[in-house]
């Protein structure tokens, strides 16, 4: 049975699904996306939507490279979502202060972050008047190191989803929803689409972005070393909402438009078990208080948990593979809301014979043994 033919079959229906499929769209290709569940319920829907590529950077490397590609592609890419959908996405530039507390080992801040300041990005240490007004006195006193990135903001990633869905769909995506992929139709070394449980979709392209799913319990054609790490967030309203951004090494708080803040996130490996546990919750709103002690009088307003697609490195697998007419856009990790314009423009690119930048470090190929042994 024939469930029909596209350009390109898109496996997940997340933000980077729908972000793909919504610039393949625009370049001319008919597509289909097919979703299991409901577009953004599973990690997109549950990210915290932090637009941060500085704070969490170690080194000028190629991860670094792509998620402040990203992060300058934002603003044209949601102005083009809002033009077309007119939803807001909850796009603030709210800065980030990154605190380090009285003996913790290894470098201060200032020292941590020079090699980002020595390439000409915007990053403010002590003294700084502008630094010492995000937060005012709210900070622990053991909070002994700040520094304050004023470029990196925040989005409600369940808005920017719908966005891009809807988008997608506007611009003629096919979305199919409740239907689940069975297995990739590869004929004489190439794929030609996949097979799902409501018949089989042909396509010269397919694309895995099925998130935590994406590895596909072996039945893809080759090996995808992607992961499911819960990651657990509670969400407090607060008397005096944040100003800023505020995180250190064991937890971040996001302010929201509603004057809510995000509280995240745990780093589990509990397989597909999504699940709030008090132990979670419990760590988080400690951490939290630690970095912040006035939360402790904030309402508990909800909790939730989802499921980030991890690879052994922590960088997504993108692009083109071993097989012909398959790519990959999976194994985000905890940049997936970061990485989605970046991700949708060099997917596409590749997959319309246009590519201009070499995805080498983002490849599959990475993982393979040769490439290990070498």
């Amino acid at each position: 049975m024939s469930a029909g033919r596209a350009d390109v079959a898109i496996v997940g229906g997340g933000l980077i699904g729908c972000a793909v499929a919504a610039e393949l769209a625009r370049r001319g290709r008919s597509v289909v996306v097919i979703e299991r569940a409901e577009p953004g319920s599973e990690a997109s829907g549950a990210a915290a939507g932090m637009l941060t590529p500085q704070s969490d950077a170690h080194a000028r490397d190629a991860f670094f490279e792509l998620a402040l590609e990203s992060h300058s592609l934002y603003p044209s890419w949601l102005r083009d979502l809002s033009e077309e959908t007119e939803l807001d996405v909850g796009y603030r530039r709210w800065g980030q202060l990154r605190c380090r507390f009285a003996g913790e080992p290894g470098p201060g801040l200032a020292e941590r972050y020079d090699w980002q300041r020595a390439s000409g990005l915007a990053v403010l240490g002590a003294p700084c008047p502008e630094l010492a007004d995000r937060i005012g006195g709210r900070l622990s006193p053991d909070v002994c190191d700040a520094v304050y990135f004023p470029d990196e903001a925040a989005v409600d990633p369940r808005a920017l989803t719908r966005a891009a869905w809807r988008t997608a769909i506007r611009r003629g995506v096919e979305v199919r929803i409740g239907v689940r992929v069975v297995g990739f139709r590869i004929e004489r070394g190439s794929c030609r689409g996949v097979d799902t449980d409501a018949g089989a979709v042909e396509a010269d392209a397919t694309v895995d972005a099925a998130g935590a799913w994406a590895a596909f319990s072996g039945q893809l054609p080759l090996p995808l070393p992607v992961a499911p790490v819960r990651g657990q967030i509670v969400r407090l309203a607060l008397d005096d909402p944040l100003p800023t951004i505020v995180a250190s090494d064991d937890v971040y708080l996001v302010p929201r438009g509603d004057g809510t803040a995000l509280v995240g996130s745990t780093v589990e490996h509990a397989g597909f078990h999504k699940a709030v546990t008090a132990e979670g919750v419990e760590r988080l709103l400690g951490a939290a208080r630690r970095l912040v002690p006035d939360l402790a009088s904030g309402q508990f307003v909800d909790a939730w948990s989802g499921l980030r697609p991890a690879t052994p490195d922590g960088w997504p697998v993108l692009g083109s593979s071993p097989i012909r007419g398959l790519f990959f856009a999976a194994g985000h990790y905890r940049n997936g809301i970061l990485l989605a314009p970046a991700t949708a423009s060099l997917v596409a690119d590749e997959i319309c014979g246009t590519a201009s930048r070499d995805l080498t470090a983002f490849s599959i190929e990475r993982f393979s043994p040769a490439r290990r042994i070498a």
